[in-house]
């Protein structure tokens, strides 16, 4: 049977498609980090925060206008919202998709919580490489204690014994290719010849993260082929270049968004989808498509008066390892308040039909749903080493069913745009998501 799930064939490195888990020697990228400040929620280290906020303009019979069906135009315009800017985890964007969410989930009268989490597998800390007045977003490698270093740059190729030649490069920034040499081996190569910090510059388009596999003692970042071109211009010249890096060890802070249909009501059906990104990528597909679904479906089913045990979510950090819903599953345990069932939406605007992941009863129910109302939809699977939020309810006991389109060709580029996505498909899924929520809500109100 063919891998209808392919993130795997897009991304530029051997890393996991949605989830971005990227391993050492070169995996797909993700983010800036700055702890997030939201003056709705607070951090505590270790610990997960959250704040009910009272619905607005709304009560137990909810306040959504329009119909009470998915519509692909207002999902739509949900989506090129949230992926005018890349939102991820830890900065001021994330922040601003996590209150936008928030905004209209509390307009369609939900009570809404905005849960602060940290986490510390973050293999996407962020940074900053400056040269000529120019900013371009680097990030940093493992096992470098990141740092801020300014002076004239040099090229070294491969930061091999060619590359270097025998140069001293001392108090310079030594900026190097990607390739051949791991990411140690170049690092060593050039501290060892005098050098006080190092850019690597991909060697294919895209983002990409690394491992030193040693503590390094000087500031080592990777930056995109696209925008290290100039940047080996710059070096080949001798221009001076300033690294501003954070370092990858400690917690970094994210942002979960729940609603649901009264404080403390307790979740039988979630419903939901992340909505951070890798730098440098709008996410419109990834996944401002399956937030853009989710918030629509919140008020199409709102539309007729809130359903008592129908939750939605939007998830922080999942493309540094499903963090934003391991944080919701450990907090929902730990009180005994568990879901019946978790309904995923991630990558759900570009595809020629509607694909469905999950081996249980509620799939096979999507599946029969969406053909007796003339959907097409497939079942469909992750291959190895990918992964999306889904995966920690699973992994709690929760049955679960995962809605995406199946074409991940522009996930983590600049190329995942609003422009790109097919809003017929958005609604297609939309639709079948649609009839799977009522049906796993009236089982669950059947006993």
């Amino acid at each position: 049977m063919r891998a209808l799930f392919l993130f795997a064939l897009f991304v530029t490195l051997a890393a996991t498609a949605c989830s971005g888990r990227a391993e050492d020697r070169g995996t797909q990228s993700t983010s800036p980090r700055t702890a997030p400040a939201s003056s709705e929620s607070t951090s505590t280290p270790g610990a997960v925060a959250r704040e009910a906020t009272p619905p607005v303009g709304g009560g137990p019979t909810g306040s959504a206008s329009g119909p009470a069906e998915h519509d692909g135009a207002r999902a739509m315009s949900h989506l090129r919202k949230l992926a005018d800017e890349p939102r991820v985890s830890g900065t001021a964007a994330e922040q601003r998709g996590a209150e936008y969410i928030a905004e209209q989930l509390r307009a369609y009268g939900y009570t809404v919580e905005v849960m602060a989490f940290d986490f510390d597998t973050d293999p996407f800390r962020a940074g900053e490489v400056r040269v000529e007045g120019a900013s371009i977003e680097a990030v940093t490698l493992a096992g470098s204690p990141g740092g801020k270093v300014r002076a004239s740059s040099i090229y070294v190729g491969l930061a091999d014994e060619v590359g270097i030649g025998g140069r001293d490069l001392g108090g310079r920034v030594a900026v190097a290719d990607r390739g051949t040499l791991n990411f140690g081996a170049k690092y060593e190569n050039v501290k060892a010849a005098g050098a006080i910090g190092l850019v690597v510059v991909n060697n294919r388009p895209g983002w990409f993260s690394g491992n030193l596999t040693t503590g390094a003692t000087i500031p080592v970042v990777g930056v995109t082929q696209e925008e290290g071109r100039a940047l080996v211009e710059a070096a080949k010249d001798g221009r001076e270049v300033e690294i501003d890096a954070p370092p990858t060890a400690g917690p970094t802070g994210a942002l979960n968004v729940i609603a649901r249909a009264a404080a403390g009501a307790r979740c039988t059906v979630l419903v939901g989808g992340h909505f951070d990104t890798v730098p440098s990528a709008p996410g419109a597909n990834d996944n401002a498509s399956g937030v853009a679904n989710t918030l629509e479906l919140a008020r199409a089913l709102a539309a007729d008066g809130l359903d008592e045990g129908l939750c939605f979510a939007a998830f922080g950090a999942e493309e540094s390892g499903l963090n934003g819903s391991k944080a919701l599953v450990a907090d929902l345990k730990s009180r005994g308040a568990l879901p019946a069932y978790m309904v995923n939406l991630d990558v759900t605007g570009i595809g020629g039909q509607v694909e469905v992941i999950g081996t249980g009863p509620a799939s096979q129910l999507a599946l029969r749903l969406a053909k007796e109302a003339g959907i097409e939809a497939v079942p469909s699977r992750l291959p190895p080493n990918s992964g999306s939020d889904h995966q920690s309810f699973a992994d709690a006991g929760v049955e679960t069913v995962y809605f995406t389109s199946g074409d991940f060709s522009t996930i983590h580029s600049p190329e995942d745009v609003a422009a790109a996505i097919d809003q017929a498909m958005l609604d297609r899924i939309g639709d079948s998501a649609l009839l799977t929520v009522k049906a796993l809500l009236e089982e669950v109100a059947a006993g």
